[in-house]
């Protein structure tokens, strides 16, 4: 299976975490505790999956807070 590339990856995880945090911020206003702890969980899992995917697509090595468009490990553009 080909790797996801960086940038969409990146994507991804702000897209769930902004989502989660949405949802959790309006579960605290509201009251609702069911709609915080699923705000809560898809933002943990936006995390899980930059653990998981957030890699170079040609060392294959985590990329960390790397934002960069090159690969802080072999030194190879992210973006091929």
């Amino acid at each position: 299976m080909k790797p996801l590339p960086p940038k969409k990856v990146r994507r991804i995880v702000w897209l769930m975490l902004g989502v989660g945090g949405a949802l959790a911020a309006g579960g605290v206003l509201a009251e609702i505790h069911l709609l915080t702890t699923i705000g809560v969980v898809v933002m943990l899992c936006g995390l899980g999956f930059q653990l998981l995917f957030y890699r170079c697509p040609h060392c294959g090595k985590y990329l960390d807070r790397s934002t960069g468009p090159f690969c802080p490990h072999c030194g190879r553009s992210i973006d091929e």
